[in-house]
């Protein structure tokens, strides 16, 4: 009788579900961002504002206190003229930008 140690199954890679690959949308179609959000500027901009403003700004309206994760214009920098205008800037989490976001895009196309 021949034993024979155990052995991990493999992994199915399915080609639609890949690591790193896009899936539903291609990224050439896909708006780029405007240049002021890769700069060093707007890193070191919007990481002093965080701190100074650290709860969403949308939860704590709402009476819930929830971290802010990012920076976001509130007319959105589409329709405003000065993207630097920290007047404009708000403290959001994540789910909180997201959804502005949608809505703001919704409202500038129309629909």
């Amino acid at each position: 009788m021949l034993l024979t140690m155990p052995t991990k199954a493999k992994k199915n890679i399915r080609p639609w579900n890949r690591r790193g690959s896009v899936t539903g949308k291609k990224m050439e179609n896909r708006p780029r961002s405007r240049e002021e959000y890769h700069s060093a500027r707007w890193t070191r901009e919007s990481k002093v504002f965080r701190e100074k403003h650290p709860l969403c700004a949308i939860c704590l309206e709402k009476g819930l206190l929830v971290p802010s994760e990012v920076v976001d214009h509130i007319i959105p920098v589409a329709v405003c003229s000065d993207f630097w205008d920290k007047t404009n800037w708000q403290a959001l989490c994540r789910k909180c930008n997201i959804e502005k976001g949608n809505k703001d895009k919704r409202l500038i196309n129309g629909r």
